[in-house]
């Protein structure tokens, strides 16, 4: 009997073993292999991607009875407009712009009427779409006009003045994969056209960010790109629309959104492995767009889209390395017991103290009231509000005794404040540029692998310095930061990320480089 429970023990113990020793191979071959995501593709023949528009802002003709419309229904990527009731006929009458083709060469894709103001024919350089009908063609890919006569003389489309920037649609490979019921198309391989300078754009997007920016700005690029190279990212996961990377040999990216959601993808990016990463540009869509405003990009979406300018500004930008940092955080023990620690990466900037209060107030009314922050403006007067009530209740006071800051292993002593922060880009809190000029320290960048250090006294403090009447308190550069949060729990952010934390030292290093566009010098 004896034998026979040694026997079960030891059984017991190697499949113990065993499970266990599968488990960790799984998780290494998860973390390290080489991951290929599935790009999913529209299929054409699901018919056009139609919206409804309330009130058409021009004349409108309906490309199926050839009637004025005053409010209907349209595709945003070949631009058919049609009656409310129409739309399932025009589905299976008017074929709409196809992501991918089997021909050889591109063809123009005409869409019939409603052209642009003082448009031009391709082919007799006359003014067309002029007459009160439903009358001449536009190319849903070069985006020419010509009159229904002069279009029978242009069959080949060269994809205009952005083809640089655009996938055709007889470069992609498809194949079906799936099971019955749940079969769909994704991009197999992508053949390099004879373009000069090809590098396609990749267009990221949330259609649920901002007041609905998001969306209308993946509607009007559809219209100028392949609609496959836009991605929505309420459908498709960012590790999916990356998959571009691998499958062109070189493109760029252009994201739409914020500080946050640029963080994401420069994760994504980095989570992968790329082996040619893409270079990365900006739509600005959050609320401070700090990173945006350094590269040039702008300070913010206005509600206009023009997408020619867009795509001028991204041909002419030029390539940047930026920054990335390494934030651990090793919390105090208690008891003999410590928290788990953490790490972050940082693009922009991190805080203790009264600038990650007020992020952290905000944060928190943001999550309880979502629908009521999605507008800039709001959101800017909401931090406004909580710097404001916090010159009175100052909750961070004497955090210099609570705190401890080493730059580059060498302590240094701190005055009496409420609030560090930790900047990789010149810019600040939605715009501001504190640091500045001063003899004694070496002109900020995002690229020098430094640091810069800088205290604020309040907030009223930060106030100031928003609005250009204070200096900042700089405390110095350095390539390691080390902030020690001796006792009690003090607020910290991380690029827009605020939470409370609880005693612990928090060590920034220098990690790695992000390709980036920028439209500016530093």
């Amino acid at each position: 009997m004896k034998f026979q429970m040694d026997d079960f023990i030891w059984s017991l113990f190697i499949m113990i073993s065993l499970l266990v020793l599968v488990a960790y191979l799984m998780s290494w071959f998860r973390q390290n292999r080489l991951q290929h995501y599935s790009l999913p593709i529209r299929e054409s023949n699901k018919g056009h991607r139609f919206y409804m528009v309330d009130m058409f802002n021009s004349r409108t003709y309906c490309n199926i009875e050839e009637i004025a419309l005053t409010h209907g229904a349209q595709c945003d990527t070949c631009g058919v407009c049609v009656g409310d009731k129409n739309m399932n006929e025009a589905n299976k009458k008017i074929p709409c712009k196809a992501a991918s083709t089997d021909e050889t060469i591109v063809r123009h894709h005409w869409v019939r009427g409603n052209l642009p103001a003082f448009s031009l024919c391709m082919v007799c350089k006359q003014e067309c779409g002029v007459e009160m009908a439903l009358v001449d063609l536009q190319c849903a890919w070069c985006r020419n006009t010509a009159h229904d006569n002069c279009a029978e003389k242009t069959d080949i489309c060269d994809l205009g003045q952005f083809k640089k920037f655009i996938i055709p649609p007889n470069c992609i490979q498809v194949k079906w994969v799936g099971v019955k019921g749940n079969k769909h198309l994704v991009v197999e391989n992508v053949k390099r056209p004879p373009i000069e300078d090809w590098s396609p754009l990749i267009v990221i997007a949330n259609r649920k960010s901002g007041s609905n920016d998001g969306l209308l700005i993946l509607r009007h690029f559809r219209q100028y790109l392949n609609p496959a190279q836009v991605i929505d990212i309420q459908d498709i996961q960012p590790e999916q629309a990356l998959e571009w990377c691998r499958l062109l040999p070189t493109c760029r990216l252009l994201v739409c959104g914020g500080d946050g959601t640029i963080g994401w993808v420069l994760n994504v990016i980095e989570k992968l492995s790329i082996m040619n990463p893409p270079r990365v540009c900006i739509l600005p869509l959050g609320t401070g767009n700090d990173l945006s405003q350094v590269l040039g990009w702008g300070e913010g979406y206005s509600g206009n889209v023009n997408v020619r300018c867009i795509l001028e500004n991204v041909e002419k930008a030029k390539p940047v390395e930026l920054d990335r940092w390494t934030v651990r955080i090793l919390h105090k023990k208690h008891f003999g017991i410590s928290r788990p620690s953490k790490t972050y990466t940082m693009n922009n900037y991190l805080s203790v103290g009264v600038d990650a209060l007020v992020t952290l107030k905000f944060h928190k009314k943001r999550e309880s009231w979502p629908a009521f922050f999605t507008h800039r403006l709001i959101n800017k007067f909401c931090y406004f509000t909580y710097g404001t009530k916090d010159v009175l209740e100052r909750e961070c006071k004497d955090l210099h005794k609570r705190i401890q800051l080493e730059l580059d292993d060498k302590e240094i002593s701190l005055p009496e404040l409420e609030g560090i922060v930790v900047l990789n880009i010149s810019c600040w809190g939605g715009g501001c540029r504190p640091w500045g000029q001063a003899e004694e320290f070496q002109k900020p960048r995002y690229d020098d692998g430094m640091l810069e250090v800088m205290g604020l006294f309040s907030s009223f403090h930060i106030a100031q310095l928003q609005i250009g009447l204070a200096t900042p308190l700089r405390l110095g550069q350095a390539k390691k930061v080390k902030i020690t949060l001796l006792d009690k729990n003090a607020p910290m952010q991380v690029d827009g990320e605020p939470w409370e934390q609880h005693p612990a030292s928090i060590t920034v290093t220098y990690k790695q480089q992000a390709a980036m566009l920028a439209l500016t010098d530093q």
